[in-house]
């Protein structure tokens, strides 16, 4: 029987530590293996020059890589397999296209410490339960190292004969 697959995309950097060690740790207790995704979305620049939007893409492919990196050192270090996998494209999208590609059993996302979060705990909510729901998977949120919440999607409804 195939090890359980967590999905756990970062942005890395020291403010998202305490989260992936409580993923780190997750994967240890359900002896899964641990997908660490990065997602880079360059649509923001509209009208830039292509020339300068490919070199872009690239830097920020590579910056993923180097933190995705580190956080596979810092997982293996912790004693859990991890792979890396930097996306491009919105991230909706490609969380949704890699859960199903991978086969992805639980997605846990971050939430940003309150000092230094560019969303809200309510938004982070939402698009828990949303992608939950969109998904078909359960979704973990946890903030400051700890779960604050789970996201278990509900059944499809059945149709009367």
């Amino acid at each position: 029987m195939p090890m359980p697959t967590i999905l756990y995309p970062t942005r890395g950097g020291r403010s998202s530590y305490p989260n992936q060690e409580r993923v780190f740790a997750l994967a240890r207790e359900r002896q899964a293996d641990l997908l660490l995704l990065y997602v880079t979305n360059v649509e923001f620049l509209g009208l830039v020059a292509r020339a300068k939007v490919v070199d872009l893409e690239e830097q920020l492919d590579n910056m993923g890589e180097f933190l995705l990196a580190m956080a596979q050192e810092r997982a293996e270090q912790a004693g859990v397999r991890a792979e890396t996998l930097v996306r491009r494209g919105e991230f909706r999208q490609v969380l949704g296209e890699v859960v199903a590609e991978y086969a992805v059993d639980t997605v846990v996302l971050g939430a940003p410490s309150e000092k230094t979060g560019l969303t809200t705990l309510d938004f982070m909510r939402t698009l828990c339960a949303e992608l939950s729901a969109e998904t078909g998977v359960p979704f973990l949120l946890v903030q400051d190292g700890e779960i604050v919440e789970t996201f278990i999607p509900s059944p499809p409804e059945q149709a009367d004969d």
